[in-house]
C-alpha cells in the first residue's frame, strides 16, 4: 500500500493527511461530508488555484489521477441542506465576556493566582534592579579648598598626591558634590575646566574631578620623583 502526504479541504476543514490511492469513504470522517454529496478535485497546492483533475470515477486510483504529495484534494458539498460554517463560522456563537473591573474582582483567574503568589509583575523587585543611589549631595568638613590629599581614581586603582581646590556641586556626569584636585604629576584630565565651565585653575594635566569618598586628607606631602635614591645614605 502507497502512503501519500496530501492537504484535505472541505467548506469547514482542512488538514494535512497521508492517505492511500484508494479513497472510498476516507473523506467522509474528515470532512463530515457523506460520500453521495462529495465531489473531489485535485489542485497542485492548497494555496493555490491550478487545478489538476477531477476525480469522478470512484474506482480509480489517485496514482492513475497523477496526484502527487502535497497536492490539495479539495471537497465540496453538494447536500442542498448543508449550512456552510456551521461549525466554523464563530460569529454566532454566545461568548462569555467580563469588563476588566470585573476580571479584577474574580478569585478564580490567573490574575488572583499571580496577585496572591507574588508573580509577574506583582513580584518583589529585586534590590539589584533598583535605581542607582543618587549623586553625593555634600562632602565631609575635612574635604576643603587648600587640604592636602590623596586621590583614588579609575586608572588603576593608583593613588595620586594632590591639593584639593574645590568642593561643590558641579555640572559633571550626574551632577551632584565633586571635588576637584591640583595634582602633584600631569597624570590628570585638564586644567581645572570642564565642558567649557572654569571650576579652579591649575597647569594642564593636573586636575581632576573625583566623589569624595575617592579623597582621603592626611599630611601628603609633596613628592620629588626627579629625586635620586643616590642622595641618601
Amino acid at each position: 500500500m502507497v502512503l501519500v502526504s496530501l492537504f484535505v479541504s472541505s467548506p469547514d476543514t482542512h488538514s494535512e493527511r497521508r492517505l492511500d490511492t484508494s479513497l472510498t469513504d476516507k473523506l467522509t470522517p474528515i470532512t463530515g461530508i457523506a460520500p453521495q454529496y462529495q465531489v473531489l478535485r485535485v489542485y497542485r497546492s492548497s494555496e493555490g488555484s491550478e487545478l489538476l483533475a477531477t476525480l469522478s470515477d470512484e474506482h480509480r486510483t489517485l496514482e492513475e489521477y497523477g496526484v502527487a504529495e502535497w497536492n490539495n484534494i479539495r471537497v465540496e458539498n453538494t447536500d442542498p441542506n448543508a449550512r456552510p460554517g456551521e461549525f466554523s463560522d464563530l460569529s454566532a456563537v454566545e461568548k462569555f465576556e467580563l469588563t476588566p473591573e470585573e476580571y479584577a474582582s474574580r478569585s478564580d483567574t490567573v490574575l488572583a493566582h499571580l496577585k496572591a503568589n507574588k508573580l509577574g509583575r506583582f513580584a518583589p523587585v529585586p534590590t539589584n534592579l533598583t535605581q542607582p543611589p543618587p549623586p553625593p549631595s555634600s562632602a565631609p568638613a575635612e574635604v576643603a579648598p587648600g587640604a592636602r590629599c590623596e586621590v583614588i581614581s579609575g586608572e588603576g586603582g593608583m593613588a595620586k598626591r594632590g591639593t584639593v581646590r574645590f568642593v561643590g556641586i558641579a555640572e559633571i556626569g550626574k551632577g551632584g558634590v565633586w571635588v576637584g584636585v591640583e595634582l602633584d604629576e600631569p597624570t590628570g584630565k585638564g586644567d581645572g575646566s570642564v565642558e567649557g565651565k572654569t571650576y579652579f585653575k591649575c597647569r594642564p594635566l593636573h586636575a581632576i574631578f573625583v566623589r569624595p569618598e575617592k579623597v582621603t586628607i592626611g599630611d601628603f606631602p609633596e613628592e620629588d620623583l626627579m629625586a635620586d635614591d643616590n642622595d641618601e645614605i
